[in-house]
């Protein structure tokens, strides 16, 4: 699903430059003062509003698959002796342990330093799921924490409103689970998030009508289908509020009043429905 893809890249986008700032040079004070003259830091302690997790919630987000230091590796990382000049002509696997060791040696063995090198040593990738972002903004928080400056700021917050972003497709995800299973309840269901999205204004009023007719087989003039389209044309067309079900509509009205469209991806969610596969479930690798 291209969505996911996206929303995947931009997670990793986000990590990668958290990861550069720590990796640009060694923790000498010279490097300290380049850092400070490249990224213009304002604060000498993080915003208190910027952070959201406690002590014990570190432990929370490490799931079953997450692989702890012991405190064996953390006393070599705090004792062991880091180069003046290590930087990115290192070799990667080294440069990484100059860095944690970095991290604990000027920080202490603390949650946010603990939760930052085992996310970077398992090097987590793949689907991006909630439990998974939540993991990732965890790390933007702790970066921030550490080194609290414009930057790791801005990727903290880049971080969290693309976990609002995963959190919404996992309730939509829920929602067309509902879809399958009770049609009328998912209307209901699907008024109320388009209604928090965007008010209860009359496009919301027309999609979910035109959604109604749609899946429960009832009689849609071209007409209908020409005024949804131009609701889809307003409301799902961004990134950030892109729908299935309201794709998928769209998909039909074009087809019904004769229009071009991509008939595979209709088929496709077509096929879906008929073997009560989630939308969000849908192969798309094999188009």
């Amino acid at each position: 699903m291209e969505h996911n893809k996206t929303l995947g890249a931009f997670f990793y986008l986000v990590c990668l430059i958290s990861l550069s700032f720590f990796l640009s040079c060694g923790d000498t004070e010279d490097t300290e003062e380049t850092i400070d003259s490249i990224f213009d830091p304002f604060l000498d302690e993080p915003d208190e509003q910027w952070l959201q997790l406690e002590d014990e919630d570190w432990e929370k987000l490490k799931d079953e698959n997450w692989v702890r230091l012991t405190d064996e590796e953390v006393k070599e990382l705090m004792n062991l002796d880091i180069p003046q000049d290590w930087g990115f002509e290192t070799e990667a696997s080294v440069s990484q342990k100059y860095h944690h060791a970095t991290l604990f040696q000027k920080f202490g063995d603390i949650p946010q330093v603990r939760f930052i090198v085992e996310f970077e040593r398992m090097g987590k990738s793949g689907v991006v799921t909630l439990e998974f972002a939540k993991q990732i903004a965890a790390h933007a928080e702790a970066t921030y924490f550490l080194y609290p400056n414009a930057v790791t700021r801005r990727s903290l917050e880049e971080t969290r409103n693309l976990l609002r972003l995963t959190e919404e497709q996992e309730e939509l995800r829920l929602l067309d689970q509902l879809r399958i299973e009770d049609s009328e309840a998912w209307v209901k269901g699907m008024r109320a998030v388009l209604i928090e999205r965007h008010g209860d204004i009359p496009d919301v009023d027309t999609s979910i009508d035109f959604f109604r007719k749609l899946e429960l087989g009832l009689p849609r003039t071209n007409r209908d289908c020409n005024t949804y389209i131009k609701v889809y044309e307003t409301l799902y067309t961004r990134s950030e509020n892109f729908l299935h079900y309201a794709f998928y509509a769209m998909l039909e009205a074009v087809n019904q009043i004769g229009r071009l469209g991509t008939l595979r991806r209709l088929e496709k969610y077509r096929e879906a429905r008929e073997k009560g596969i989630s939308f969000y479930d849908i192969d798309w690798d094999d188009e």
